[in-house]
């Protein structure tokens, strides 16, 4: 896909998906603040590619099974948000001893123990997104 019609797409509407990650902010603040609540599909590609995913599966349940979107959902997390600098940041205990005890995680990391929950939330959102807008185009 060229690059316009990315960027074109960033203006479409997409449910309100919400999923909250511990991450770094990418501006460092003068206040010391690098910690923040973010939310993963803040990544357009994300919440576009799960958007997708979604009414594939509502269309044809039988071709597009449930467990088939759950892993779908899992590698498209995967693929944006598991290894990359900006979704990443360290963890340690309160008082760290050395630097050993730092760990790096990544929003993929925390989002993968919950893609059951994350894929039942953008199904039922999208379900209710697909509604209101088919209910907008039939009035």
């Amino acid at each position: 896909m060229e690059w316009e019609q990315r960027e074109r797409r960033f203006d479409m509407e997409y449910p309100d998906y919400e999923f909250y990650v511990v991450n770094q902010k990418m501006n460092r603040p003068v206040d010391g603040d690098y910690v923040e609540r973010f939310n993963i599909f803040q990544n357009w590609l994300v919440a576009d590619e799960v958007f997708k995913a979604c009414k594939k599966h509502l269309r044809n349940k039988k071709k597009f099974s449930y467990d088939e979107l759950k892993e779908e959902v899992c590698q498209i997390i995967m693929w944006q948000e598991w290894s990359r600098y900006e979704y990443e940041c360290s963890v340690a205990p309160a008082f760290p001893k050395d630097e050993k005890e730092f760990k790096k995680i990544d929003c993929y990391w925390q989002a993968e123990p919950n893609i059951e929950v994350i894929t039942d939330m953008c199904l039922k959102r999208t379900k209710e997104y697909l509604k209101v807008k088919k209910n907008k185009l039939t009035k």
